[in-house]
Order: structure tokens, then C-alpha cells, then sequence
């Protein structure tokens, strides 16, 4: 609709949709991955790998440098990229989002994999991630990972 000079004109710039990432959400990244190391079923075990390669991403957002995406694209690319996180970040992640070929039995592995790498991380660099009250003891404590049968 803001193609031509007239319309440019008459309505205006177009407007701006800015939509900053959420708020890191530990407790939620952890249901996620309880969800995912317990699935008996293929389809509760692919959903919530996706849940977790939705969740991750925010977590590490403090820790990187502040990206500007226009995308979903973008953003996927962005999340891929992190500077800052567990290793294999980038291949665990697309095999989360389901945009790597994997089976069952490496989706798991994948969602042990950065669970374990991604809450040692936080723990180690930022213990504050999540403001919820307690959430940040369970962090530094272990008690996340035992939870998920990590530890």
C-alpha cells in the first residue's frame, strides 16, 4: 500500500512493528525439556524439542550482542548464530526446530544435550536470568538438572 509517492503521501510512513524478544523464561526451557527427555511418543518427544528451540534462544539474549532481525527468517538466523552459547549450538538448535534431518533417537539426544549445556552455561554466566523467585537457586544448586535426571 506505501509503494507509490501518493500513498507515501497520503498515509504517511509506513508504520514500525517492533517486537523485542520475551522475557527469559528458565522454568518454562526446563518444562520443555522434562517434557522432551520423558516422551514415550514420537510426537510429544518432536513438539516439545520444539518448545525448547523456542525457549533457549531467550535465555542467551543478555549474554550476546543485541540483534536487530525484520524476519522470522532473520531471527531464526540470528538465534543460529549466538556468539555466547553451549557448544553445538547451532546444529542442536536446528534439529530442535526441526530444520535438520534427525530421528527420534538424535532429537533426544540433542535435547539432553543443550539442556545440559545450557543450564551449565547460565549457571556459570548468568545465575540471574530468570527473575523468578527461586528459580535462580535451583540454577545455581543442580536441583534443574536432577530434576531433568541430568545429574
Amino acid at each position: 500500500m506505501w509503494s507509490t509517492a501518493a500513498a507515501v503521501a497520503a498515509l504517511g510512513d509506513p508504520p514500525g512493528f517492533r517486537h523485542p524478544p520475551g522475557e527469559p523464561g528458565l522454568e518454562d526451557f526446563v518444562e520443555w525439556c522434562a517434557k522432551a527427555l520423558r516422551a514415550s511418543d514420537p510426537l510429544v518427544l518432536r513438539i516439545a524439542a520444539r518448545g525448547m528451540g523456542e525457549t533457549a534462544p531467550v535465555l542467551l539474549h543478555g549474554l550476546n550482542a543485541p540483534q536487530t532481525v525484520r524476519s522470522r527468517v532473520e531471527a531464526v538466523r540470528a538465534a543460529l548464530g549466538l556468539a555466547v552459547a553451549p557448544d553445538g549450538w547451532a546444529d542442536d538448535l536446528a534439529v530442535l526446530l526441526a530444520l535438520a534431518p534427525a530421528d527420534d533417537a538424535q532429537v533426544r539426544a540433542v535435547a539432553e544435550r543443550l539442556a545440559g549445556g545450557l543450564l551449565a552455561l547460565l549457571r556459570e554466566r548468568a545465575p540471574g536470568v530468570d527473575p523468578q523467585p527461586e528459580i535462580g537457586r535451583y540454577l545455581a544448586d543442580g536441583t534443574l538438572e536432577r530434576h531433568l535426571g541430568l545429574a
